[in-house]
C-alpha cells in the first residue's frame, strides 16, 4: 500500500513539473517575424559626362530575389549595364551617383541617413545626388513636387486670303484661336463687323468694290485677344 501511493505521487509530480515547463516555454518563444531585403540597382541612361543614371529598387523576403528584381525595375527604368549597388536587411537603403557615372549604395536606419552616407560615399561629387532610395517597410521617397504650370500659348490671330470676284474682292478668313469671337475687318476707307465662330471661315465679299491697282493692308481685330494684318493688291 505504501509503495502504490509513492509512486503515484512521484507521477503526478512529474507530470505537474512537465506542464509548468511547457507553460513557461509557450509563452517565452514568440514568433520572429521574417526579414526584408531592400535592393537598389543603377545603370547608365547616358555614359558621356554629365552621366546620367537610372535607379531600379524592390522589397523581398529572399536576398536573391530582391537583387534580381531591383535590376529588372533598373532595365524597365531605362537603365543600361545595371548593377546592384545595395541591399539592406530591416532597413532603409540609398544609391547615389555623380557626373562622372560613379555609383555608391548606403544602408541605415533611416531614409534620409542612407542618402547621406550613399552619396558621401562618392569619390567625386560633382553632381553628386540620390538616384532611388527605399526602405525594406515599404516606404519610399515622396514624389517630386509638380512643376509649376506653364502658362498657356497665346492666342493665334485669324489667317486671311484674297481672290477678286465679279465687282469686288473676297477675303476668306479663318479662326485659329478655338474660340468664337466678334470681329472688324478694317483697311482704308472701309471696316465691316462679323461673327468668326471658332475653327471656321468666314468669306466676307467687299462689293462693290472698285480696283485702284495697288496694295491695300488690312487689319482683322476680334474680341477674343487676337488680330491679323495682311497685305493685299487689289
Amino acid at each position: 500500500m505504501t509503495t502504490t501511493i509513492t509512486r503515484r505521487a512521484i507521477v503526478g509530480t512529474l507530470l505537474a513539473s512537465a506542464a509548468s515547463v511547457v507553460g513557461i516555454v509557450g509563452v517565452a518563444a514568440p514568433a520572429q517575424a521574417a526579414d526584408q531585403y531592400v535592393a537598389l540597382a543603377l545603370g547608365y541612361v547616358n555614359e558621356n559626362p554629365p552621366v546620367t543614371m537610372a535607379g531600379g529598387s524592390a522589397i523581398s523576403g529572399s536576398q536573391d530575389q530582391a537583387a534580381q528584381n531591383a535590376l529588372t525595375n533598373c532595365v524597365n527604368n531605362g537603365g543600361g549595364h545595371c548593377v546592384t549597388v545595395v541591399i539592406g536587411t530591416n532597413e532603409c537603403a540609398a544609391a547615389a551617383s555623380n557626373d562622372f557615372g560613379e555609383r555608391e549604395g548606403a544602408s541605415a536606419a533611416t531614409r534620409a541617413a542612407a542618402e547621406s552616407a550613399a552619396k558621401a560615399k562618392l569619390q567625386n561629387q560633382t553632381g553628386a545626388k540620390v538616384i532611388v532610395s527605399s526602405c525594406s517597410n515599404g516606404s519610399t521617397p515622396p514624389p517630386p513636387p509638380n512643376d509649376p504650370p506653364k502658362p498657356p500659348a497665346p492666342k493665334q490671330g485669324p489667317t486671311v486670303s484674297f481672290n477678286t470676284v465679279v465687282g469686288g474682292l473676297e477675303a476668306h478668313i479663318t479662326d485659329r484661336s478655338g474660340e468664337t469671337s466678334q470681329c472688324t475687318y478694317a483697311t482704308d476707307g472701309f471696316n465691316r463687323s462679323f461673327a468668326l465662330a471658332a475653327n471656321s471661315t468666314y468669306d466676307l465679299r467687299i462689293v462693290p468694290a472698285i480696283p485702284r491697282f495697288k496694295n491695300w493692308t488690312v487689319t482683322i481685330t476680334c474680341d477674343n485677344g487676337t488680330s491679323t494684318t495682311a497685305t493685299t493688291y487689289f
